[in-house]
């Protein structure tokens, strides 16, 4: 990688980063109130938050192949082809709200979960154009450029979908998807220094082999990031739909809620990325974590919207310390040449133990109510934060933990 591609390459990242960030936080913003609107149970929007979700089963060995085969291939294809897999999604999202008929959405989310590929691929270019020390406030630049129009996107998708329904939503989240592939193929230049050609079916075999399984060196921290991942997938992935159903809020009152967790995501995202430049990743994961029990406990203690609306704010701050500490951790444990392939692991790590955790939350919801899938959760929030305080260590910038023996 050449030093007068940096800066060209950077801002068109950061403007996929801001289109991308305007479809995803619009679409989920309004997605399960969507979902319970077409008759789906709980138990359904489990399911399909398990299939297609944050982390979830069909995104994790796509996201971990996608970061092993951009170390030998390229960044810009997967990049592109997480794009061009979210505005499929929203074509079957669109089907399903003029069909009114929630299977349509098993293979919409199946596809929208695919967007996801381009996260490691994206996260070993940001890791690639930086020191090892400047990386918290590198990912920070690009956590706000996609976080940003959140503070606006999520309360217009709420109104759109309460004015004139969820197809118009989806419409609009397809668009911004295709405009952002139609930057990355036109203007993003190729990272990777000698890309091969193509890969060797037998290596991909061996890549797979690897999948779920943490490496030595950072096996407590892959241990303390599944607890994490369940324990988050069984209450915050639902929350909105719960509320929507327990509470009857309104798409724009959610919207409103995912509004105000961006504003203070985004406040706070820059003056945190570099605190984790100063005082390492560890410490903030570590307190991220102790501030998510907070807002657990609260989401469990709250009675009224204003109560709701105001634990958005320190969720806010939490995701904001989490992303650039978790990215920095693991990019500066690696080489070069295996970013890709570590980011895009752990990813696949996260998605194939988190994922029935969804569809556990809503089973636990139909049976028992409201409070039974966060106190679940609470348990879990509790037991991360313990487990990355005992095991997690802060690596040196030269070391590579992440290399297999």
């Amino acid at each position: 990688m050449t030093n007068s591609r940096l800066p060209s390459n950077l801002r068109v990242v950061s403007v996929r980063s801001v289109l991308s960030g305007m479809a995803s936080t619009m679409g989920r913003a309004v997605w399960q109130p969507f979902v319970l609107s077409l008759g789906a149970p709980m138990t359904a929007l489990g399911l399909l938050e398990s299939l297609g979700g944050m982390r979830s089963l069909l995104p994790a060995p796509a996201q971990y192949l996608s970061g092993w085969l951009s170390d030998r291939l390229g960044r810009k294809p997967f990049i592109a082809a997480g794009l061009l897999a979210g505005l499929l999604g929203s074509l079957f999202f669109i089907t399903g709200a003029l069909r009114f008929n929630w299977y349509w959405l098993i293979p919409g989310i199946a596809l929208a979960g695919m967007v996801f590929i381009a996260d490691p691929p994206q996260d070993s270019l940001v890791a690639e154009s930086t020191h090892p020390r400047q990386r918290g406030t590198a990912f920070s630049i690009l956590m706000l450029a996609w976080m940003a129009p959140g503070i606006v996107a999520p309360t217009v998708g709420g109104f759109l979908a309460e004015r004139w329904g969820y197809a118009l939503v989806y419409a609009l989240q397809a668009l911004l998807y295709g405009l952002a592939l139609f930057v990355v193929l036109r203007f993003l230049r190729e990272t990777l220094r000698n890309p091969q050609r193509h890969v060797p079916i037998r290596e991909v075999g061996r890549a797979l082999a690897r999948l779920v399984s943490p490496p030595r060196a950072l096996y407590g921290f892959f241990v303390a990031i599944a607890v994490d991942s369940v324990a988050w997938g069984l209450g915050w992935s639902l929350l909105y739909g719960m509320l929507t159903d327990t509470y009857q809020y309104s798409t724009v009152q959610i919207g409103v809620m995912s509004s105000t967790m961006s504003v203070a995501w985004v406040v706070t995202q820059l003056p945190v990325g570099r605190l984790v430049d100063r005082f390492g990743a560890k410490r903030l994961l570590v307190f991220s974590e102790f501030l998510g029990v907070l807002v657990v406990v609260g989401w469990i203690l709250s009675r009224s919207y204003e109560a709701f609306l105001a634990l958005q704010l320190l969720f806010g701050l939490m995701a904001a310390m989490w992303a650039p500490a978790l990215r920095a951790l693991i990019s500066n444990s690696v080489h070069e040449q295996q970013r890709g392939e570590s980011l895009g692991r752990l990813a696949a790590f996260q998605g194939l133990i988190g994922f029935p955790a969804p569809l556990i939350g809503g089973m636990l919801y139909d049976r028992w109510g409201f409070y039974a899938p966060l106190t679940a959760s609470l348990v879990g929030v509790v037991a991360a934060t313990l487990l990355l305080a005992l095991l997690v260590r802060e690596p040196p910038h030269e070391e590579d933990p992440l290399a297999d023996p």
